[in-house]
């Protein structure tokens, strides 16, 4: 992120573990990284180590990161102490710090220190909240005036991402404007105002990012653009301004399923040093903070291969993106994440083939044994939503209209109807009349091979009548 030098900072470490009493200063040095193994690395405050020197700005979200880590390696940090000095003059800085901690009793200097210094209880883990919504709270009708019912989101599954706080795909909702509704695609989340109620907010479908416009008072220049079109991030952070609310820096990508532009606090994001069991160098944890793309390589999944890929903090995730194949382009990869298609196993029942080509194709199909999530078997008709481009469930067939009273129909697609009732039920097509064998899937009419055997049988019956 480009700064002013100005504001540029450097931290100096104050280790008290060898001091004899309470006025005495403890050692100081200034923070230069931390190596391989997680550890802290100083060195002397002078001005010939400058570019040894880790520098930190007010604008950026590094001191939250290297607090994170500083905190984890110490058990009892109480015994050290981390104070702000401007980078431009260190030696200096780090004299007339000596001379307040020799004389921190004193009111002035503790108005100082505590100026300059780091609170380490700012940056202690926080107690997590249950994240879970509780259902009950929710105000159904919210939805049901989007053409929405609790019963169709429990079924596409998108009801269980928006009671943990998450944002729901890409659904269809019917918004009504006077006398007209308008059905559009938006991706719905639960949010919570200064009452603790419970909303919706609706992030909707967008042709292409608003780029030429101001976001949050902020311009994009061409360059940035262009980075955010071809990427998915802007690779840097920058300063926004929401309305009636302070600036702050953010990180900011664009959403690949609605093209929303998308701002996340560099100050929430928490960046470890270790990341799937490689410890990042100093030049590669300062970059991936900072907003830029960082490749990684020998990182461990957990089935305990190794891989490498391109990693970049994404607003839209809220953390860090794993970019797996970075010569496509954003647009190349939001495709893919718009086109999830028939999966390989539905509810723990693996799908041949045949029955995965069905799927994608538009048909029906009645599956049995698959597995709920309190490890129940369930037997139900499955089919494509094309809108969402992902599997359906159905307690009766959807390709049926239900009648009060009537009997349950039976698990068959229209274009099944013709190999249904001529293999199961007897019934004659005149096209298939004489096809002794089961007919294929689908199939209302007779292969070339069944075409002719059905000739000869013609031309042997007239032979027989003459």
């Amino acid at each position: 992120m480009e700064s002013n030098s100005n504001d540029n900072y450097v931290l100096v470490l104050e280790d008290r573990t060898e001091v004899k009493n309470e006025k005495e200063a403890g050692k100081l040095s200034v923070v230069s990284g931390i190596d391989d193994k997680g550890n802290l690395k100083t060195t002397e405050a002078i001005a010939a180590n400058q570019a040894a020197f880790l520098k930190f700005n007010n604008k950026d979200g590094l001191l939250k990161n290297f607090m994170t880590n500083f905190l984890k390696q110490f058990n009892n940090p109480t015994h050290f102490g981390l104070y702000k000095v401007l980078a431009d003059n260190v030696e200096q800085g780090v004299d007339n710090l000596r001379t307040m901690l020799q004389s921190r009793e004193k009111p002035e200097s503790k108005q100082q220190l505590a100026e300059m210094g780091i609170p380490f209880e700012d940056y202690l883990p926080q107690q997590k909240n249950a994240t879970a919504i509780d259902s009950e709270k929710v105000d159904w009708k919210m939805l049901n005036d989007l053409g929405l019912s609790r019963e169709r989101l429990e079924q596409n599954g998108e009801l269980e991402k928006m009671l943990n706080w998450q944002k729901s795909n890409l659904i269809t909702i019917a918004v009504p404007i006077g006398d007209t509704t308008i059905y559009t695609e938006a991706r719905l989340a639960f949010r919570t105002d200064d009452s603790g109620n419970i909303g919706l907010a609706i992030h909707p479908l967008r042709k292409e990012p608003q780029l030429d416009f101001p976001y949050m008072g902020y311009k994009f220049s061409p360059e940035e653009k262009e980075q955010l079109l071809t990427t998915g991030n802007l690779g840097k952070t920058i300063e926004v301004t929401p309305k009636n609310a302070k600036p702050f820096s953010a990180y900011v990508s664009i959403d690949p399923q609605t093209n929303e532009i998308i701002a996340l606090r560099a100050d929430r994001v928490n960046i470890p040093k270790e990341i799937k069991g490689v410890t990042l160098s100093d030049t590669q944890y300062k970059d991936l903070v900072e907003g830029k793309a960082v490749k990684v390589e020998g990182m461990t999944a957990k089935s305990g291969k190794s891989f490498n890929a391109t990693l970049q903090v994404n607003a839209e995730r809220k953390g860090i993106e794993f970019i797996f194949d970075n010569n496509r382009g954003f647009k190349e990869r939001q495709q893919q994440t718009q086109q999830q298609g028939v999966p390989h196993k539905l509810c723990g029942l693996e799908l041949s083939d045949k029955q995965r080509e069905a799927l994608d194709s538009g048909r029906t199909l009645y599956l049995k044994n698959m597995v709920d999530k309190q490890g129940q078997a369930f037997n139900a008709y499955v089919r494509m939503d094309k809108e969402q481009n992902r599997p359906r469930f159905y307690k009766w067939n959807p390709d049926k209209k239900q009648e009060s009273g009537k009997e349950k129909v039976v698990a068959v697609a229209e274009e099944h109807k013709t190999q249904v009732a001529v293999n199961n039920q007897g019934k004659t097509n005149e096209a298939t009349k004489n096809v002794n064998e089961p007919l294929k899937s689908g199939q209302t009419q007779p292969t070339a091979a069944q075409k002719q055997k059905q000739d000869e049988k013609k031309q042997q019956r007239r032979g027989r009548k003459m």
